[in-house]
């Protein structure tokens, strides 16, 4: 009788750990592997309605994914009150390489039918490459989806405010270690 409670307890405990459990305090990838570590945030006039989503692909191999970010309840917090709405993303993956494929942002909208005031989703192509080499993070930069009015998707470079939340927390102890391969800066507009 106890076997099934203890099951449920630890299945609880492993749900509820967090990246700073995860990582131990270092950025050194399970072996064998590496890490991406980018920043998907968001804006929007209407943050706690709002979402974005990013889908990620190999280009050797079948393996690909998407990661999500609420504007409402996710946010990276820098050094000196620099923040934005969204969530630093970190994927464990083989050594190949891979691209960021298509971002998609989910925001109310005031047109929809009788007022209710529908959902605008739009998707945006990325298709940005990066590689992978065992035993390393590389921090590929952001992924700002603009919402609302004019939305496009601006990639840039966040490293001071993404790696100020890796130490603050993520209680990365050392970042020196970590690859600086942030994406060329562009603005990307709607499919």
């Amino acid at each position: 009788m106890r076997t099934p409670l203890l099951l449920a307890s630890t299945s609880l405990l492993a749900a509820c750990t967090t990246m700073a459990d995860k990582l131990q305090g270092s950025l050194t990838p399970p072996a064998g592997e590496g890490y991406a570590i980018f920043s998907l945030v968001g804006k929007s006039s209407e943050p706690d309605r709002s979402s974005a989503s990013l889908s990620w692909q190999a280009l050797d191999s079948p393996l690909q994914g998407r990661v999500y970010a609420n504007m409402g309840t996710n946010t990276i917090f820098g050094d000196k009150g620099h923040m934005a709405e969204g969530k630093l993303e970190l994927l464990t993956l083989p050594p190949g390489r891979y691209q960021l494929t298509t971002a998609y942002g989910y925001w109310p909208s005031s047109l929809g039918r009788f007022g209710d005031g529908g959902i605008q989703i739009r998707s945006f192509a990325l298709k940005l490459p990066f590689s992978i080499e065992a035993g390393k993070a590389v921090y590929l930069g952001e992924v700002r989806v603009e919402m609302d009015f004019l939305p496009t998707v601006e990639i840039g470079d966040a490293h001071q405010r993404d790696f100020a939340y890796m130490k603050n927390v993520w209680k990365v102890n050392t970042l020196n270690t970590v690859v600086l391969a942030p994406f060329k800066p562009e603005t990307i507009k709607p499919e």
